[in-house]
Order: C-alpha cells, then structure tokens, then sequence
C-alpha cells in the first residue's frame, strides 16, 4: 500500500472492504495530514529489545504513524516563536491517534494504544516517533537535527499507535527527501545548505554536514546540546537550569528576585500545563524549501 495524505480520497467500498483503508481515511478525517502503516518486524533492524513495540504491547503486529502540521502558517510568522505552542498546536497528532487507537478496538476487536514517546532515562524514549515516521513510509531524515521530512509538508508532528491488528503495511520512501535540489545547489555554490547557513556549527550554531557528487547526503553534524540550550528556553531544561542557578546564588535579595522572576515563572508554568516545552528556535526550518509550497499563503 501507499501512506495517504490529506488530499487522497478513499472510497466507500474501500472503506467497508478494507480495515486499514478505513483506519487511514479515520486519521485523516481527525486532523492528520499523512498516515502510513508498519509491521512491527522493521524495528527489529534498528531497536534493540526493550524499546520495540511488541515490548510495548505484546503481540502487536502493526503501527499506525499519523503526521500533522502543527502550527498553522500565521503562527509560523509571528514575531513571538512562543505563541506557536501555548496554543497547543503540537499536540494535533496526539488527538488523532487517539482517535484512531479507539476505532481499531471498538471497530476491529483487536487491542491499540498510543505509543510512548516521553523520556525514562535521560534524553531515551521508550519509541522514537522519528523512526515510526520512516518505517511508516512518511519521511526520511534530514540535515537540520535529523528532522524526518515529509515530501509534501517538510516538518511534521507524529503520533503512532500499535495494534495487534494486522493491517497492510505500506513502502519505505527509497528516495530521501533531502537534500531538495535548490539546496543541493546551495550547497554547491556556498559549501552550506540553506539550514546549515542558518545554523552554522563553525559559527556557535548546530549543523553541519556535506553532499556528494550524487546530491545525496554524505556526511551530518548535529550538536544536540547546543541546539537544546537556544531552543528549550522553557519546560524541564529550563526549569532545571533555574534550579541551580538560584540554588547558588547566595544574595537572598537576589534570590528572591530570581524566584519571582518571569523567566522562572513561565518555566514552572509550562511544566504544569505541559506547554512551552517543545522548541522555540525552528530557524533550520524556516529556511527549508521542502514543504513550501504548502506554507505559502497570502
């Protein structure tokens, strides 16, 4: 099969006939953008046991990967990079998939539940929602951070649920997303991509990398630790950071200052409504060309 996108009608006989053709139109009637399906035997090349989804849930045999834009263009070009989450714009994927997991019970008789993406040890998650998204057939990974690019939208939010319903599973992309063309001739002409020149690793950035003779990538360069330091200004690393810092300050004056402060403020409230806490810094992504034309608006 082919994972679906917004724009691909499905018809009532497939609907009736077909259990994953309804699955896919289900997900794509509830907000997402692209729906793919996997069996779960394509985790076995690049997770070790434990963080496999029949680890999850024992006699899974099929992942469903749902892809959704998040925030909409206009929060894109707002000023303010934080009002493109409190929202909760990020989190379209995760009603989706919920939705979807409930229709796979009530409608198939088999057991679905929303893959697990938060952190248990350290920066670990149990699933990876980029892997799901390549497997799935929705992506392949990227320059900027390893972002899973979506042929058609570029950056996208995933959710995924497992089942033990065995669902027909749709093709890995053999062709890479990225490089796009125009950054292969970016590249060419300056030695970066237009997301490297954004956040240059030889400058204090995040990324670097190479391409070969063939436009295909050869080489990547991500620091992780630096990225997080410019781009989770809230949420737990924040907080974390506020932490030590007014734990040594030794002026209590200053202290108290710091407690009451708006930077730690805002950093404890979006821990405890859980928003805030993604990223605010997505300028390797506002220079990417994939994706464009489904962003360009009036």
């Amino acid at each position: 099969m082919t994972a679906l996108q917004n724009d691909t009608p499905a018809s009532s006989e497939d609907l009736t006939d077909d259990p994953t053709a309804a699955i896919k139109a289900l997900a794509l009637r509830v907000g997402g953008d692209v729906v793919g399906v996997a069996p779960v035997d394509r985790w076995d090349e690049f997770v070790p046991e434990g963080y496999r989804p029949r680890d999850i849930l024992p006699g899974a045999k099929s992942v469903v990967v749902v892809g959704s834009r998040g925030p909409t263009m206009g929060a894109w070009r707002c000023p303010d990079a934080r009002l493109m989450e409190i929202n909760g714009y990020d989190f379209g994927n995760d009603r989706a998939i919920h939705i979807v997991a409930n229709h796979i019970e009530t409608q198939t008789g088999h057991y679905a539940m929303q893959a697990p993406t938060l952190p248990v040890a350290g920066h670990q998650p149990l699933m990876s929602m980029m892997l799901a998204a390549v497997l799935a057939g929705l992506g392949t990974r990227s320059f900027a951070a390893n972002i899973i690019l979506n042929p058609k939208y570029g950056l996208l939010y995933y959710s995924a649920a497992i089942t033990t319903a065995q669902l027909a599973p749709d093709e890995m992309l053999e062709q890479m997303v990225c490089p796009a063309p125009m950054c292969v001739a970016t590249y060419r002409n300056i030695g970066k991509t237009p997301c490297m020149a954004a956040c240059p690793a030889d400058e204090g950035g995040c990324l670097d990398g190479s391409i070969d003779e063939d436009g295909r990538i050869e080489e990547v360069y991500y620091d992780r630790e630096r990225c997080s330091t410019r781009a989770m200004n809230f949420g737990i690393n924040s907080l974390q950071k506020a932490l030590i810092e007014i734990i040594d300050e030794q002026d209590a004056e200053r202290r108290k200052t710091m407690i009451n402060s708006d930077f730690f403020t805002r950093s404890c409230t979006s821990m405890g409504h859980f928003k805030e806490s993604v990223a605010q810094c997505f300028e390797c992504m506002r220079v990417c060309p994939i994706g464009r034309a489904e962003r360009k608006l009036k």
